[in-house]
């Protein structure tokens, strides 16, 4: 067999490069071991960012009639008594017209209409279950049930995740960092109060919940290391209790959990490539970055960097370039990657942390963020993936010195992705 592109794994990154290369008329050839699409949460909050590639891809009217949205995440500190003493709010409406909200959709459900649009193009071939093992000389070796095959390429894409084989096989090293907690997640039919984003916390718990389609919610629920095995040897009433204590609303609901392992352990990493490309190899995904999960961006950044790997290898093509230019998606997609997980690392600290002490610290920067609209547009703006305002000294003073009510003048658009951001290379190409 041969291909110009081979992609190792189906996730929602290897499926949305492939997309975007099989609608240019780029064959593709695709592995995945898995022979389903599985039902584990892997990242269900669409940000702005991802919502404008979706459009950019033709794509956005199959995915708005599935997904739910939303325009405001709350976020709440708790006493010890689990009384309110803060409350405060991101608006996704401060931000730049049309992608003022958010989105939420089951993972299985964002891999099944991405694999329904890659499959309607004949140049696209999926082998599933199927397992990469190694690569030589633009050749992949594959084991499918007893059959061994190869696969010639002339670029390979390592899509398959945290533990990646094609990352392993092409030398790069990797920095990685194991957080001190775990999360509990699980979906359930939600109260009539949830139509958007809440995060409820104490000085030693805390709780997510972000709606989804069909009546349902997802819940992230925050707990230390090893506690999970613990909790297992507990009737369920322990988790139900957790919940309602903190949200009791969910009273009547979260009881539609019947058994532990409806719930799943996730095991928050954070774990960097120190390359994304190597001659005609390329990592996207969690094969080449993952964060921490607090601000909702490790799928984000995986389908945004294969927006970006895949318009590079269609104008490489199209334009008949060497595989040097592949660094153009390293040097974008890199320090993008670096400033979201930066966030999302301080995000994991700042709740991740027990005691009073961090509690005060963290309620103290949250009021401080109320206190100045550049400070809690820029956090906003940063998130959604729609641009990166950078944040100055004066800001990190503002974080831990008390300050006056600040009105500025919205700078989002000075700051804001365009295509010549997203893509600069086609500048060196005309």
């Amino acid at each position: 067999m041969k291909t110009q592109v081979f992609i190792v794994g189906g996730g929602v990154a290897g499926l949305t490069v492939a997309l975007k290369l099989v609608k240019r008329g780029i064959d593709v050839i695709m592995v995945e071991k898995s022979p389903h699409l599985g039902h584990a949460y892997k990242g269900e909050l669409i940000q702005p960012k991802t919502i404008q590639l979706f459009e950019r891809a033709g794509i956005y009217e199959s995915f708005s009639t599935a997904w739910t949205t939303f325009s405001t995440i709350e976020t709440s500190e708790l006493n010890v008594h689990l009384q309110p003493m803060l409350r405060s709010s991101m608006d996704y409406k401060q931000l730049p017209a049309p992608f003022q909200y958010a989105a939420m959709l089951p993972h299985s459900d964002i891999k099944r209409l991405l694999l329904k649009e890659v499959k309607r193009y004949d140049t696209f071939t999926l082998l599933q279950p199927a397992t990469f093992e190694k690569m030589e000389e633009n050749r992949a070796f594959i084991k499918q049930g007893k059959q061994k095959r190869t696969v010639a390429f002339e670029y390979i894409i390592g899509a398959e995740g945290v533990n990646s084989r094609v990352r392993e096989q092409a030398g790069i090293e990797r920095k990685r960092h194991v957080y001190e907690h775990d999360f509990l997640t699980v979906s359930f039919p939600a109260p009539d109060v949830v139509k958007h984003g809440h995060l409820i916390a104490t000085k030693d718990r805390f709780l997510g919940l972000f709606p989804l389609p069909n009546g349902y919610v997802r819940t992230v629920y925050l707990i230390r290391k090893g506690e999970y095995k613990a909790w297992r040897k507990e009737p369920l009433q322990l988790f139900y209790d957790h919940y309602v204590s903190l949200f009791p609303a969910l009273d009547g609901h979260v009881q539609t959990v019947k058994e532990w392992r409806a719930i799943q352990l996730m095991v928050p990493i954070r774990q960097h490539a120190n390359h994304y490309v190597k001659d005609n190899i390329a990592l996207i995904g969690d094969a080449a970055h993952s964060v921490h999960p607090m601000a909702g961006e490790g799928m984000n950044l995986a389908i945004q960097g294969a927006d970006c790997l895949g318009e590079l290898l269609i104008d490489l093509y199209e334009k008949r370039k060497g595989n040097e230019f592949l660094t153009y998606y390293e040097s974008v997609h890199r320090k993008r990657v670096k400033a979201i997980m930066n966030l999302s690392h301080l995000g994991g600290l700042a709740y991740g942390k027990e005691g009073k002490a961090w509690q005060r610290s963290r309620t103290f920067a949250l009021k401080q963020l109320l206190n100045n609209e550049t400070l809690l547009a820029k956090y906003l703006f940063n998130i959604s993936g729609l641009g990166f305002w950078p944040f100055s000294v004066k800001d990190s003073v503002t974080l831990v010195k008390r300050s006056k009510t600040t009105r500025v003048v919205n700078q989002m658009e000075q700051y804001q992705y365009g295509l010549d951001d997203d893509y600069p290379w086609r500048q060196q190409m005309r």
